[in-house]
């Protein structure tokens, strides 16, 4: 289940700025602006440690991306010809999908 975070407005920030601050320091604050969502105030190591997982996912996807794309044909046939794979070519052929 996903937290739900602060909502404050921007006038609040401006009044209450050291203690908003030292709030965004345990967890992240959304800051309004005319009734919306503006910016999202969070502590530097939660956002270095969020970039450096963003680096590690696009990393992952490219290794992915380049594993696939240098599979030999034979060795993809091996991984989709299994039995499970042939029960969803047989669902996608008895509700008239197409099939590889």
């Amino acid at each position: 289940m996903q937290k739900i975070l602060p909502i404050m407005p921007m006038t609040d920030l401006r009044v209450q700025a050291k203690e908003i601050l030292a709030q965004a320091q345990q967890q992240p604050i959304i800051i309004t602006q005319n009734g919306r969502a503006s910016v999202v105030m969070l502590n530097y190591q939660l956002y270095n440690e969020m970039i450096a997982q963003c680096e590690q996912l696009e990393l992952l996807a490219y290794t992915e991306r380049e594993g696939w794309a240098t599979a030999s044909e034979e060795s993809l046939q091996k991984i989709w010809d299994n039995p499970t794979d042939a029960a969803y070519d047989d669902w996608q052929v008895l509700y008239g999908l197409s099939t590889r």
